[in-house]
């Protein structure tokens, strides 16, 4: 592993997860909000912990900080991604995509199970739709961050 693609893995995840994070409050906060939140089968649970209680989460409060952490918590992704590179897909789309699917598959799938229909009682259609914009929002994480990374290495070569 050379510093460069240290360098690469650490910059591109947290430019990569900050963009996906952007896309994220677009999709739910913005486009999504009418089927997510003026829902009336949405949770009320989930209506009061994210609008209504104090205190309101930190990315409605603080959001340069929150994309600051958000930032670190990237370039830890990019560092799984650094590890990992070497045995996702060839090509910096399919890369980009496999590594996409690896989050979805090990976060979001657990965080909507755990988190909005389990505490929160979220209806499992409304779930549905967040996996579906996770699907989209880990894209873009992927792909950003395979082009940021550059030409990968071959497995054989490890």
């Amino acid at each position: 592993m050379t510093l460069t693609k240290f360098a690469r893995a650490f910059i591109g995840g947290a430019v990569a997860f900050t963009l996906a994070n952007i896309v994220s409050n677009i999709l739910f906060f913005q486009l999504g909000h009418g089927i997510l939140f003026a829902n009336e089968q949405q949770s009320g649970k989930m209506i009061a912990v994210l609008f209504e209680m104090d205190p309101l989460p930190l990315m409605f409060t603080n959001g340069p900080f929150y994309l600051g952490l958000a930032a670190l918590v990237g370039a830890v992704h990019g560092l799984v991604f650094l590890w990992i590179e070497p045995a996702l897909a060839r090509g910096v789309v399919w890369r980009g995509l496999s590594f996409a699917v690896i989050l979805w598959a090990l976060m979001a799938l657990y965080f909507e199970f755990h988190t909005p229909f389990n505490m929160f009682g979220e209806p499992p259609a409304l779930v549905a739709v967040e996996l579906g914009f996770w699907a989209i929002i880990l894209a873009v994480e992927g792909l950003v961050l395979s082009l940021i990374y550059g030409k990968g290495r071959d497995i054989r070569q490890r």
